[in-house]
């Protein structure tokens, strides 16, 4: 807290100073901070549509540059909620972006909402998380957006837009510190350098002491560092030809998970509370090139995107104090997207975009699994012992004790997928009577995927077989050593076709109503459960174990043990069990946009239902969670989004989404329950205040408020735990003077206590229940800001 006041006196002093820096220039700058109405301005603009916001037939919300400033959103986690049924839980690390809209989402594995970074789709969620750098804007669509996208948006989409050069010029200065010990500061500088190439440069970096304690460390648990940059430079080599090159990097370090266990049944929350090491850290690199022509009937845009992702894991999987077991996943992908669109541009009744995509991503993960003293105690040794003292009437007494130290269960796994798209959307505007608009769409997505997979001990397995004779036959011990080598190898491949269909009228009543109705086809893409690998080598294991030990008992001996044959056959269909086949989804879906009381005042609305077929659920199985087609929902609900500008100066927003997502039949026996992951309310609530000084100590003061509010969610496919509805006070408050800014800002402003989060494993020390875990919230954070222009 001294750090806090010192650096704000600071602040406060230096800021009369600095605000003579350049005055001409933040005269200008000063102008973006004022209150315009976003219908009357703001484009939707990729290479596939172009439209005004008013006039997009679709759920969408848009949330530009200084919104996220004045919200303190430093990354997709900060959107949750904020545009009606949209639902990112902050929770785990970086590596976790489980992004749900309207109740459909995903935890792992492939992702149900898309995400493009100027048009350059992300393919895998392991890099959807990343500190937001020169943004423009950002563009979350809600339903199917699969005919234009393609793969992994049956759920929606988010598009983020960073400023062009061209648009943009000067320098921007940004630093600040806030409670927990957190530090953040960023550069960026555009230029112009003439009316044919433009170019900007930046740098970014933010740390903090995390937010909870670990009682068995005594150290925080969650510390995060990020560090990158970014550079572009665009070329217009003349009135038709564009070429745009971009390039950015991130590095980022996180130290722990704050999981802390919960007994559900009596609803206690016991302290973060374990000993081995849980970390993350990720190198990512995107690239990309954008070739844009202009002819006098299409625009012709050619998009190629390269990433790299390299990152390293460590987890206390059983989140105790004891010594169980931990995981370590390290993951290296290399992935490049081509799509050439091509848009039409004549003010014709028929208007038309059409494109091919392709795309090819080789994944390595490597994922070992070291089973420690306490897990192999539990869940080797005392489990055999368990079976052999359950079995009646032997005539001798048998008993497994482990010798190795631990169990090493290394595992490589390679998957190379391959995919190609083609696709065409059409729409006619006057169709049948006038303002009347029908589109119609189609996309043909290929999809390719193979796995080669080998996991392995480096050691054989070794334990003792002991067989205790009775009284009767000497009483003595015979002690049978065990040694068991262990591997499982093999490759599968998949390969689907998909039809993605959409359907759409629109009808505008005049300038400032319409209303629409679409239907939409979507796919979430199968894959392959790495995960399963450890119950696959546990089962070899218990195989192997028993027919070394049948193999190595004295003849003499064999009348008098069980008849263990049935434990012996090792029957597991490997690629079965590791696959999970594509998700489907129908989304019909009715809305419309107003604009009234001379644009002061915009209100959306839509109602849909959502069938949604061969569901993918996150499930625990044996040591790890995997993803399984057990699932068969319908999500059903309605959005309303409502701008209100009163007076001069003053915005008032209001975002509400309800969804009702329930199972019609499930595997697990759950039919009829609520899908976890999806809130039923999600509310957002803001004030944008601006109050004119124009003094020559003070220019303006903004005031934002926000309150984002979500309902009861439940966490697993049982629904017996959930967080009910809560709600978090979030604010802003700015003063600029020419070009400075200092922005005090607070995040959970009532220090509202509530699960972020939770999730179920095994229990070592008893294998018929299991552990549950949970993540509180952020608890309250607060800080400031100072930036300067010129």
């Amino acid at each position: 807290m001294k750090k806090l006041l010192l650096l704000l006196l600071i602040a406060t002093e230096v800021l009369p100073v600095l605000a003579r820096i350049d005055k001409e220039q933040s005269d200008r700058d000063s102008t973006i901070y004022k209150n315009v109405n976003l219908n009357e301005i703001e484009v939707i603009s990729s290479p596939k549509s172009e439209t005004r916001f008013f006039e997009f037939p679709g759920s969408i919300s848009i949330i530009g540059e200084k919104k996220l400033e004045r919200q303190h959103i430093m990354s997709l986690k900060g959107l949750s909620s904020i545009a009606p049924n949209l639902y990112i839980p902050d929770y785990g690390s970086k590596l976790i972006s489980s992004i749900y809209i309207r109740g459909i989402g995903s935890r792992i594995n492939s992702p149900a909402v898309g995400l493009n970074v100027d048009n350059v789709p992300y393919l895998d969620k392991s890099s959807f998380d990343f500190d937001f750098m020169d943004i423009e804007k950002i563009e979350i669509l809600r339903g199917p957006q699969g005919t234009l996208y393609g793969r992994n948006t049956m759920a929606g989409l988010i598009n983020i837009y960073t400023k062009s050069p061209f648009d943009y010029q000067g320098t921007k200065i940004k630093a600040g510190y806030g409670n927990h010990n957190t530090w953040n500061a960023a550069l960026s500088h555009s230029h112009k350098i003439n009316e044919y190439v433009a170019f900007s440069v930046s740098g970014k970096y933010r740390k903090n002491d995390g937010y909870f304690k670990n009682i068995a460390t005594g150290k925080n648990s969650g510390s995060t560092e990020v560090a990158g940059g970014r550079a572009q430079i665009y070329i217009k080599i003349n009135p038709r030809l564009k070429i745009n090159l971009t390039s950015d990097f991130e590095y980022n370090d996180q130290d722990g998970y704050p999981y802390q266990m919960f007994d559900k049944k009596k609803d206690i929350r016991y302290p973060i509370n374990y000993n081995d090491r849980s970390s993350y850290d990720r190198k990512l690199s995107t690239s990309s090139i954008l070739l844009q022509y202009i002819h006098d009937r299409y625009i012709m845009n050619s998009i190629t995107g390269y990433q790299f992702l390299k990152d390293n894991m460590h987890m206390d999987q059983d989140f105790t104090p004891l010594s169980v077991f931990t995981l370590q996943q390290k993951q290296k992908q290399d992935a490049i997207t081509q799509e050439i669109t091509f848009k039409s541009t004549t003010d014709k009744n028929l208007q038309w975009v059409a494109g091919v995509f392709g795309f090819y991503s080789h994944l390595r993960t490597d994922g070992p699994v070291n089973f420690k003293e306490d897990g192999l105690k539990y869940m080797i040794e005392d489990n055999v012992n368990s079976i052999f003292e359950n079995i009646n009437g032997l005539p001798v007494q048998l008993g497994l004790k482990v010798q190795s130290p631990n169990l090493y269960i290394n595992g490589i796994y390679k998957t190379p997928t391959f995919g190609l798209a083609v696709f065409k959307q059409m729409t006619y505007n006057n169709l049948f009577i006038k303002n009347l608009s029908g589109t119609i769409g189609l996309r043909l997505d290929y999809e390719h995927t193979k796995i080669n997979h080998h996991t392995f001990i480096d050691e054989p397995f070794i334990s003792d077989f002991n067989i205790i004779l009775p009284p009767s036959m000497g009483g003595r011990a015979i002690s049978i050593p065990v040694s068991v080598p262990l591997s499982v190898d093999g490759k599968d491949k998949m390969n689907t076709w998909e039809l993605l269909p959409k359907f759409e009228l629109k009808y505008k009543f005049n300038s400032r109503y319409f209303i629409y109705a679409s239907v939409a086809r979507g796919y979430r893409s199968g894959g392959y459960n790495f995960q399963m690998f450890s119950n696959i080598v546990q089962e070899q294991l218990r195989s192997k174990m028993i027919t070394e030990i049948l193999n190595k008992v004295p003849q003499r001996f064999k009348p008098m043990l069980p008849d263990l044959s049935h434990l012996t056959n090792n029957q597991t269909d490997v690629n079965n069990s590791i696959r999970y086949k594509p998700e489907h989804s129908w989304n019909y879906e009715i809305g419309g946009r107003a604009d009234l009381w001379d644009r002061r005042l915009g209100i959306d609305f839509s109602v849909f239902y959502i069938d949604c077929r061969n569901q993918q659920i996150s499930i625990i199985d044996g040591f790890g969670r995997t993803t399984k087609n057990s699932g068969h929902s319908a999500s059903k609900g309605s959005e309303v989004s409502v701008r209100l500008s009163p007076v001069n100066n003053l915005q008032l927003t209001a975002a509400y989404g309800y969804t009702h997502a329930t199972f019609i039949s499930n595997e697990d026996g759950n039919k009829g329950n609520y899908v976890p992951f999806a809130p039923k309310h999600t509310l957002a609530l803001t004030g944008n205040y601006t109050i004119e000084i124009k003094k020559s100590w003070l220019d303006y003061i903004f005031i934002n408020a926000e309150y984002a509010g979500r309902g009861k969610t439940f966490w697993t496919e049982s629904n017996d735990v959930a967080q009910n509805f809560y709600g978090l006070l979030n604010g802003d408050l700015t003063f600029q003077k020419n070009n400075i800014d200092l922005s005090i800002w607070g995040k959970n402003l009532l220090n509202k206590r509530y699960q972020a989060f939770y999730f179920e494993t095994m229990n070592a020390e008893n294998l018929k229940e299991n552990n549950g875990f949970m993540q509180l919230g952020r608890p309250i954070t607060f800080g400031f800001d100072v930036t300067l222009r010129f």
